[in-house]
């Protein structure tokens, strides 16, 4: 994709179809919901530090209200401008364009005094429907819009499980839901990218096993044997590690947030690829050592021109395999990258 139709995408507010004139995207409309998500993730995290703001965290407060409003309010039924009606961290959020989420943690923290730890964990007991008031979160004093502190009661912390739940299921982008569900998507596409290794019947340690011998900087996939791959230009790249994600790779999310990261992954096990499931801009500045691509390569050279297939015996129906354990062992080169040999 190039940056024209990147910028496109970013100022539409929903996938154009057929029947809306005009030039249709070259992205289907999953990638297109995968651009959205980022770009408005990316703007969400930018707008926090005027939130956190003291000046607004009194007006969100004061806006937020307490349980002595509530009582005040009961008493004067018949006299309605005399008292403002509380408001939810969903419902101030969404008046200021702001993930309800995000706004709920930092007013958690300023008006409540909780920590990060117990806030993630009251996130977390709200998922998992898991009231442990107040075993897992103690009265904490909280502060009213005078700034007074005050002992929360457990009628509080009741409206504040509900106003979390309608926070997580109205926040499509920074919820531990959305965070979840991100999180399976890129499993899914680790699947994918050993399933299609697998099949091709290629060598390579996983995430998991290189963290087993005790390696930090762990890409998806090592490759044992490395690979060679052709551009479009036709230049060759030599690949040993992949490195996958479910993702968009824009300019800023590419140099910002990963470049570093796969530049470790280059200065440990040496030049690689990595794979942006859901396309990219073109002409990404990368090192020459990364590869970019969107999808696995369909060609690709072993050294020697070495046939994984070759030699291996053709099963018939009914044949019985045989299983055998055997002791590998874990050994390092000069320049100290794992080498796994399998002793029979």
């Amino acid at each position: 994709m190039d940056e024209a139709e990147y910028e496109r995408v970013c100022a539409l507010d929903a996938y154009p179809v057929a029947a809306d004139g005009g030039p249709g995207l070259s992205v289907s409309e999953e990638t297109f919901a995968v651009i959205k998500r980022q770009v408005e993730h990316r703007r969400l995290r930018g707008a926090l530090r005027q939130h956190r703001q003291d000046k607004t965290l009194k007006r969100y407060i004061a806006r937020h209200g307490s349980m002595e409003e509530d009582d005040k309010r009961a008493l004067h039924q018949d006299n309605k401008k005399k008292t403002s009606k509380r408001e939810s961290f969903c419902a101030i959020a969404q008046s200021v364009n702001f993930s309800p989420c995000m706004l709920a943690r930092v007013l958690l923290e300023a008006k409540y005094g909780w920590t990060k730890t117990m806030i993630s964990n009251l996130f977390k007991d709200v998922m998992s429907g898991n009231r442990r008031w107040p075993l897992r979160m103690p009265a904490q004093p909280s502060q009213d819009a005078n700034g007074e502190r005050k002992i929360m009661l457990e009628a509080e912390y009741d409206r504040l499980w509900k106003e979390i739940g309608e926070c997580i299921y109205a926040d499509p982008y920074c919820s531990p839901l959305a965070d979840r569900i991100r999180h399976n998507v890129g499993l899914e596409y680790e699947y994918i990218l050993t399933a299609k290794l697998q099949s091709r019947g290629m060598v390579f340690e996983s995430e998991d096993v290189l963290r087993e011998k005790g390696l930090s900087k762990t890409p998806d996939v090592r490759l044992v044997l490395p690979i060679g791959v052709r551009d479009k230009e036709g230049e060759l790249h030599v690949v040993h590690w992949i490195d996958s994600k479910a993702m968009f790779g824009d300019r800023h999310t590419h140099e910002t947030e990963n470049a570093s990261q796969l530049q470790g992954y280059v200065n440990r096990y040496g030049p690689g690829m990595v794979i942006y499931w859901f396309g990219h801009v073109a002409n990404l500045s990368s090192d020459r050592d990364v590869f970019i691509t969107d999808a696995f390569p369909t060609d690709f050279l072993l050294p020697g021109d070495l046939d994984p297939f070759e030699g291996t015996p053709s099963l018939s129906q009914g044949d019985d395999l045989q299983l055998q354990h055997h002791t590998v062992a874990t050994s390092f080169d000069d320049d100290f990258h794992p080498m796994s040999t399998c002793v029979l």
